[in-house]
């Protein structure tokens, strides 16, 4: 394929983008939706709040994007093609989603945010922790196990099972 026709597929495909930013702006004006990282992180807000019920921060908040019901604050990050992440701030919990092509996510991560940090990098050059995607899977698994011992542990009869 020629330069020519590339550039015009590509500005089909932006187009088609930017249509469809401007039909997330008119359905859930309260996201910005805009910017190609924006709007992937703009997802991941709308499925914090849609999906697991999270309160949406208040826009200057420091290192979280949503809150609990009862308070804890939650940093959300969305995922598509890169095989690590990267956050800056703190927050008590960490909510992380890969989203597929065709709009449909799974959950990475969501849990305590200090596991995350611990198994993170600084990188110095971007001025934020960068942690990889199969390090957020062993920690979901990680948490996971720990959830379902307390729960044991709180009905002893279930463990002699």
């Amino acid at each position: 394929m020629d330069d020519e026709r590339r550039i015009e597929a590509a500005k089909g495909i932006i187009s088609s983008l930017f249509a469809s930013q401007r039909a997330l702006k008119a359905l859930a004006p309260e996201y910005g939706w805009t910017g190609l990282g924006n709007l992937l992180g703009d997802f991941g807000e709308f499925i914090a709040q849609a999906h697991y019920k999270l309160s949406k921060a208040n826009t200057v908040a420091n290192g979280y994007d949503c809150k609990t019901p009862d308070g804890r604050t939650v940093q959300v990050k969305a995922n598509h093609a890169a095989s690590q992440i990267g956050f800056r701030g703190e927050a008590d919990l960490m909510l992380v989603i890969h989203v597929r092509p065709t709009g449909e996510w799974e959950e990475l991560y969501y849990g305590p945010f200090k596991p995350v940090k611990g198994a993170s990098r600084y990188s110095a050059r971007d001025n934020k922790y960068m942690v990889p995607t199969a390090k957020l899977r062993a920690l979901k698994l990680l948490h996971e196990q720990e959830i379902n011992n307390i729960s044991l542990k709180s009905y002893p009869d279930l463990v002699q099972l």
